[in-house]
């Protein structure tokens, strides 16, 4: 049964603010991040949504509940929307990783959704990456029954998500993008 998929982007943190490559590393939303999170709730009030499914990760799952709260939803986390495990250069700002691994390291960002591996640094390469995501949207009927979905995730990791389903990889914190599944 095919489904709609809003998919969107965790809102702000601290380490976003200052540069810092996040990863997997679990960190809160900060409080301009929160009042993202109420208005973009309020940009997805016309939607029909109801359930929100959401990576285990603070700085999404912050972003569901403040959504889900307007929404008057439940939300279900689920680790498989994670973001990419960048393994040892999370922490560091794209500076920083340059100037301790080379920049070669640099040219991971230039393409955030193509072709990408950090394995070498204890991390994920984009196929992993994408079958977590794809795994999870074949098994989104057993997880909920409603046809209009939220997902909450990473930036990486929606992006990889999209381009390999046809889409623009394109997704920016604060906006969604409606597909079909």
């Amino acid at each position: 049964m095919k489904k709609t998929l809003i998919l969107t982007r965790h809102l702000t943190t601290t380490w976003n603010r200052r540069k810092r490559i996040q990863g997997q590393t679990d960190i809160e939303l900060d409080e301009g991040g929160k009042q993202e999170a109420k208005a973009l709730a309020k940009k997805l009030q016309h939607l029909g949504i109801g359930c929100i499914i959401s990576s285990d990760l603070k700085r999404a799952s912050q972003t569901a509940e403040i959504i889900a709260e307007t929404l008057r939803v439940p939300v279900i986390l689920d680790k498989r929307l994670r973001e990419c495990a960048l393994g040892t250069i999370e922490g560091l700002t794209r500076e920083e990783a340059g100037e301790q691994y080379g920049d070669k390291i640099l040219g991971l960002w230039e393409n955030q959704y193509d072709s990408y591996d950090f394995g070498k640094y204890g991390g994920e390469n984009k196929t992993q990456v994408f079958r977590r995501h794809l795994e999870l949207l074949k098994e989104i009927s057993s997880i909920t029954a409603e046809k209009i979905i939220l997902l909450v995730g990473h930036g990486r990791g929606l992006n990889t998500l999209l381009a390999a389903l046809g889409y623009p990889p394109t997704l920016e914190r604060s906006e969604y993008r409606v597909i079909e599944y």
